[in-house]
């Protein structure tokens, strides 16, 4: 959190290494020399993802941290409000599924709360942000009447789209899953009764071009929402763009794919395509930050429908509600020039699936390489997906 000079790090064991806790560090001039404000220790579990939630107006923060593990307490809540003491402030056990993420509503009244294979729930979590003493989450989809998962996949992130009844769910699939793992939007206005209206999808989620394609992982993974732009990590089909300002009809528009880079190693699970993307996108000043595991973190521009939405965005990312507009600038304010952009040559856009894409192109303006494939090995186990 820039504005609080705020970097949380959230560790785990694998394989009886390293650590389960929550770091949590401050800067005061200089972001990059932080300094250990305080932990959070979660003993011999292990965590497995956060959603950091922080109230209108800064009051409060709070770190949702989902287990994955199908336990009682999946659900671990952290008041990171001061960081130099951050604490429990409960806990809540899902009735079904292995709670793998959790997303909040902005105004912090509703979780989305994806079970893998338990599907999809919507809760009331307004007794954990207003900070009432011991405090649950109270289901609004009852366990029965989980939206359930596509045969053979799961629900692994679910994304609201801003201000709107609608949720992006995603569905990761490892090979050998011909087919992959699509994405979907979800009509939550009924949060009794919940309504899958349409699927996202990439070329190789058909399964003819899954069949024909290279070993890789074809599957949705973490999504990010801007306006009418849902940006989503995809694997080895990299970084999809959709239109989803008609949630009936929702349309691809273009896609970016990492390569370039030949990677020392790979993670067997996940097949031999140079590129894998899988982070949330974070849109900060009109540009897109996005890692892959063999090829590092790229800088992107978009440009084409709906561009003007995402240079309104000074900050957006799927597994936070920091989402910040860009202030108006002053009337004597000049604006800045853009940086240098060229489309990357190992980039390609929506015309493999023969939609337009004249107007619509994603332009690398940056590039930065990281030793991510010995990150990898430290992160995943074969057990062990996220």
């Amino acid at each position: 959190m820039a504005d609080s000079r705020l970097l949380v790090v959230l560790s785990y064991q694998l394989a009886g290494g390293g650590a389960n806790r929550i770091d949590l560090y401050q800067w005061t001039s200089d972001c990059a020399r932080p300094s250990l404000a305080g932990s959070y220790d979660f003993g011999r579990r292990p965590p497995h993802e956060f959603y950091l939630w922080r109230q209108p107006g800064g009051a409060r923060t709070l770190l949702f941290v989902t287990m994955f593990s199908g336990g009682a307490g999946d659900l671990q809540v952290i008041d990171a409000t001061t960081p130099s003491h951050p604490a429990l402030a409960g806990t809540w056990t899902p009735p079904r599924g292995l709670l793998h993420s959790i997303s909040v509503s902005d105004d912090g009244r509703r979780a989305f709360l994806s079970l893998w294979r338990g599907g999809l729930l919507v809760a009331d979590a307004s007794q954990f942000t207003a900070g009432a003493s011991n405090p649950q989450l109270s289901l609004l989809t009852p366990a029965a009447s989980a939206l359930p998962p596509l045969a053979g996949g799961n629900v692994h992130s679910a994304v609201q789209l801003p201000g709107r009844n609608l949720v992006l769910i995603t569905d990761e699939r490892y090979p050998p899953a011909c087919p992959y793992g699509p994405a979907r939007l979800v009509d939550v206005s009924d949060p009794a009764h919940l309504r899958a209206v349409a699927t996202l999808a990439a070329p190789e989620n058909d399964p003819a071009a899954c069949r024909s394609a290279v070993t890789g992982t074809y599957t949705s993974h973490n999504p990010t929402i801007v306006g009418d732009l849902a940006f989503v990590t995809w694997y080895s089909s990299g970084l999809q763009v959709f239109d989803v300002g008609n949630p009936a009809q929702p349309a691809r528009l273009a896609e970016f794919r990492a390569q370039g880079t030949t990677p020392g190693a790979v993670d067997p699970q996940l097949g031999v395509t140079p590129t894998m993307t899988w982070t949330y996108p974070i849109v900060r000043d009109g540009l897109i930050y996005v890692a892959d595991i063999n090829q590092g973190l790229y800088v992107l521009r978009y440009q084409g429908q709906h561009q003007e939405q995402v240079a309104q965005v000074a900050f957006a990312e799927g597994n936070s509600n920091l989402t910040a507009a860009v202030p108006s600038p002053s009337p004597s304010a000049s604006p800045s020039a853009a940086p240098n952009a060229t489309l990357h040559p190992g980039s390609r856009t929506a015309a493999a699936s023969g939609q337009p894409v004249a107007t619509v192109a994603l332009i690398v303006v940056g590039l930065l390489l990281l030793v991510v494939v010995g990150i990898l090995a430290a992160t995943r186990l074969s057990r062990r997906r996220s």
